[in-house]
């Protein structure tokens, strides 16, 4: 597997590049919730689980975790990382989901990771490929739950992403954060359980943010 390589030097010139690159191709990114990630317990570990609906999905990740001040990595596809290897810079590391083995690497090194620092954030898209985003029902790998299971405690939020075009030339991003939940890995803990929880809130979310967008309730919605 191909680990990360964060380097803060690196992060602060991507971050220029990618406010200009979001300038260029987008009206806006606008996010509600922010709060909800700043003000959880620093000293537990947080798993940020989305949906995945477009190849910009990492790098609003990227931005919102620079936003939030989160010390962030990202589980990546290995094809794609290969062709942007340069996102290991950015806390970016690799795994293949066709390959058990492979993947229970992946899964460890995740695990690794968070229990190392506790103030680490791990983005993650259990989809495991992009697709629509009113595709129902939600179906997530389960390398979510089994990085849960072994960190032994840590939050998890669901982050719902829409793409809009309303009534300007460039679309807007929305972005909805949802509420933060403490999971305890324990020997009673049933992946399969979780698993469901987690496809529902995320899937809540979803919806929640679409009604949103429908109804032009955009007051909640910070433009960052």
């Amino acid at each position: 597997m191909l680990k990360a390589q964060k380097a803060v030097w690196f992060e602060k010139i991507f971050a220029v590049y990618n406010r200009n690159l979001f300038k260029r191709q987008f009206h806006s990114l606008n996010v509600s919730g922010l709060d909800v990630l700043q003000k959880r317990d620093k000293k537990i570990p947080l798993i940020i689980y989305a949906n995945h609906s477009s190849w910009w999905d990492g790098l609003i990740a990227f931005e919102i975790s620079r936003i939030a001040k989160l010390d962030g990595f990202v589980m990546m596809e290995e094809k794609h990382l290969k062709k942007l290897f340069l996102f290991r810079r950015l806390g970016a590391f690799s795994v293949v989901r066709e390959n058990p083995r492979a993947a229970i690497k992946s899964i460890n090194y995740a695990a690794e990771i968070l229990v190392e620092t506790s103030n680490r954030t791990l983005w993650i898209f259990p989809q495991g490929e992009i697709l629509h985003n009113d595709l129902r029902p939600l179906k997530f790998y389960n390398g979510l739950t089994r990085i849960i299971e072994k960190i032994g405690q840590c939050y998890a939020a669901p982050v719902a992403m829409r793409y809009e075009f309303l009534t300007d030339y460039k679309p807007k991003v929305f972005v909805q954060i949802g509420k933060v939940d403490l999971f305890f890995g324990n020997e009673n803990f049933k992946r399969r359980k979780i698993i469901n929880i987690l496809e529902l809130k995320l899937t809540e979310t979803l919806n929640a943010l679409k009604c949103d967008i429908q109804n032009k309730n955009f007051t909640k919605f910070e433009k960052v």
